[in-house]
């Protein structure tokens, strides 16, 4: 029997395409809803459809996470591999994804199930996910991923901005007095997941800018006083459209000027979180240090 466990996560997890297919991680898709359609987040829909489909402006998306249901048949049509699952997943504290997940695992208990909560997001969560994918290429079991998730958890944080803050009013996010305060004053949050006490895993906020173009100092200035200037920095950065992928590219190059950049990557969001941040925005979900496997 193989111990390396095969890795799954959802499509609220960021990460390029080619890494999916480089490391064979599986992905089981929240779905979006535009009135009576639903599509799989990037499965039959990315960003640039989602965008399309939004410039239609007939009815407000909404998501839903994958049922119960969709976990089991994922996991067991994956149990004659023989090998143990390992799936990771949003934050609890964000999504019930997680708790449909062990719900499924619990209905199965004759397969090796561990379900793990990144306790984040996006390219957090995607560097979650690489760090337990190249785990498991090299051979390690489930128990030998565990401890460097535990360090990979600690250690990966996120920061993302938007340019219509309208979808967080509609996705419940921020209230409307909220809103039209940073709609007159032209700012922009930065928005972080938090990492300790009663709000772990959900959004707070981590500061403010007067546009997306000042968010990508804000950025960089933010993670040099986190980690250290020059310091080690493993890096994902994701966009929307429009002026977005301009940005990455800007990002990216800063983040290599002012750290030793030994892992970085960037490539367009996931269609699904566009749902509550809109079509136009950026994040980047980073860690000090180098990889541990």
């Amino acid at each position: 029997m193989n111990h390396a466990p095969i890795i799954i996560t959802d499509s609220t997890c960021d990460l390029p395409p080619d890494l999916f297919t480089r490391y064979q991680i599986g992905l089981i898709p929240l779905r979006i809803q535009f009135g009576q359609e639903t599509y799989q987040s990037g499965v039959d829909m990315n960003l640039e459809q989602f965008a399309k489909r939004l410039q239609v402006g007939d009815v407000h998306p909404s998501t839903s996470q994958p049922t119960v249901p969709d976990f089991k048949q994922v996991y067991e049509a994956l149990a004659d591999q023989g090998r143990p699952i390992l799936s990771l997943h949003i934050s609890e504290g964000l999504s019930g994804t997680v708790n449909a997940a062990r719900q499924a695992a619990q209905q199965l208990p004759g397969q090796p199930i561990t379900i793990w909560d990144s306790q984040t997001i996006s390219a957090a969560l995607g560097l979650q996910v690489l760090t337990a994918a190249r785990a498991a290429q090299a051979g390690y079991s489930v128990e030998q991923i565990l401890p460097l998730l535990t360090n990979a958890r600690a250690a990966s944080n996120l920061l993302f901005t938007l340019e219509d803050l309208s979808y967080l009013v509609k996705g419940g996010r921020i209230g409307r007095v909220q809103y039209h305060v940073a709609q007159t004053l032209n700012i922009k949050p930065l928005i972080t997941v938090s990492k300790s006490g009663d709000s772990i895993g959900t959004y707070t906020t981590a500061g403010r800018v007067r546009s997306l173009p000042k968010a990508v100092d804000a950025f960089v200035d933010h993670i040099a006083h986190e980690i250290g200037e020059g310091s080690k920095l493993r890096a994902m950065v994701f966009y929307g459209i429009g002026d977005t992928p301009t940005l990455a590219a800007r990002l990216v190059d800063k983040l290599k000027q002012r750290f030793d950049c030994v892992f970085i990557e960037s490539a367009f969001s996931t269609p699904v979180l566009g749902v509550h941040v809109g079509p136009l925005a950026l994040d980047i979900g980073y860690a000090a240090g180098d990889w541990e496997v």
